[in-house]
């Protein structure tokens, strides 16, 4: 029976590397697109069909532009309107100095696309915005922020890579302490 316990310390090992290397995938995706605050419109092409996320980036420490635009996306050939949806629970990646939040996901076939920049924001974005402004009194700083258009990745992934890790950590320990119980 005390072997048993042994063979957990390996199948822990071997669990806590497979949700390392699934969590340093699901995080690390590769930058399709950037356009800054500045500029009201820009073209992009997506060389795969998939879901992909519009990200705001910035300096995390001052005072954003959330709130204050809305954004339209369009096929550049056709015109076509493509309808972005609002993510409800916004994934946030903070670094050093800069941050960025995914805004809208989106489904986007292989083609050429153009993403704009109006003055229509959400009634939701300028309600959680304005609490944000009462608090600094510096004005906002364009030229640092930018829209980022990634792959989208669902949270759902970190969660359960997560999950892993710690069970990894449980695993091992049990193979190391309960042996010497039993």
């Amino acid at each position: 029976m005390k072997q048993l316990f042994y063979l957990l310390v390996p199948l822990g090992a071997a669990v806590l590397i497979f949700s390392i290397r699934g969590l340093i995938g699901a995080v690390k995706v590769k930058l399709l697109y950037e356009q800054p605050y500045a500029e009201e419109s820009g073209s992009f092409t997506v060389t795969e069909a998939g879901n992909y996320g519009i990200w705001l980036n910035g300096k995390q420490f001052g005072k954003s532009p959330y709130g204050e635009f809305g954004l339209q996306l369009s096929r550049k050939e056709t015109g076509e309107m493509i309808p972005l949806s609002r993510v409800l629970l916004r994934t946030s990646v903070n670094g050093l100095g800069t941050a960025r939040m995914e805004l809208y996901t989106f489904h986007a076939e292989a083609g050429n696309y153009t993403l704009r920049r109006t003055d229509e924001a959400n009634l939701g974005d300028r309600m959680l915005s304005g609490i944000g402004k009462v608090l600094s009194r510096y004005p906002v700083d364009y030229a640092q922020f930018s829209f980022r258009i990634y792959p989208h990745r669902t949270a759902a992934l970190g969660v359960v890579y997560s999950f892993g890790i710690t069970l990894s950590f449980m695993l091992m320990i049990w193979g190391i302490l309960l042996p010497h119980y039993l």
